[in-house]
């Protein structure tokens, strides 16, 4: 599957669209940096050679099933990822640029949570945000995304994912609304 990818399907233009402030449950935060690192983990996994630590990939093959189901993805991308590794002309429209903030390492952290707190919406991490929830060092400073994420509801929106071996991504909790009617993967994308 990953010499496929060469010749995957770029999202639809079309649908590409910045989420209006009342979504009602049709967006999704992916946070960029954890899905591309995680989809190049899975290929280094099943034997693939791969160079870096990232692959947009990974980010299209999320925002494709998502889209799929018929959810908004918003990706939320560091300044650095975009600086290390270019957004893609395909996925420009979807990425929501984190800025750089002095003496913060995980930014990007805080902005998926807190986007995600804003659309009431879920978040797509395998992050277990543990620093945000119990560390003092960050904790202190966000409050409420401290209990936003300790609480029911926080705990609910948060989604864990995988790629499995066909390179197809699986969230743990399939999104809240819209529906697939033909097959659920990614296998269209290496046609």
């Amino acid at each position: 599957w990953p010499a496929a990818a060469a010749g995957a399907r770029a999202p639809s233009r079309r649908a590409a669209r910045k989420p209006a402030a009342d979504v009602d449950g049709r967006t999704v935060v992916l946070n960029c940096a954890n899905i591309g690192c995680m989809y190049v983990e899975c290929l280094r996994s099943q034997g693939h050679n791969r160079i870096g630590i990232f692959d947009w990939d990974g980010v299209r093959r999320a925002v494709r099933y998502y889209e799929r189901h018929g959810v908004q993805p918003m990706c939320v991308c560091k300044a650095r990822t975009a600086v290390l590794s270019p957004v893609p002309a395909d996925l420009k429209d979807y990425i929501t640029m984190c800025p750089t903030v002095d003496n913060m390492r995980d930014a990007d952290d805080l902005f998926t949570i807190r986007l995600a707190m804003r659309y009431r919406c879920q978040l797509v991490d395998n992050d277990n945000y543990r620093d945000w929830k119990l560390g003092d060092d960050k904790a202190h400073d966000c409050t409420d995304v401290q209990e936003w994420l300790l609480s029911p509801v926080g705990a609910e929106l948060k989604v864990a994912f995988f790629f499995d071996l066909l390179g197809n991504f699986v969230p743990m909790v399939p999104p809240v609304v819209g529906s697939r009617t033909s097959g659920d993967d990614d296998r269209s994308l290496s046609r």
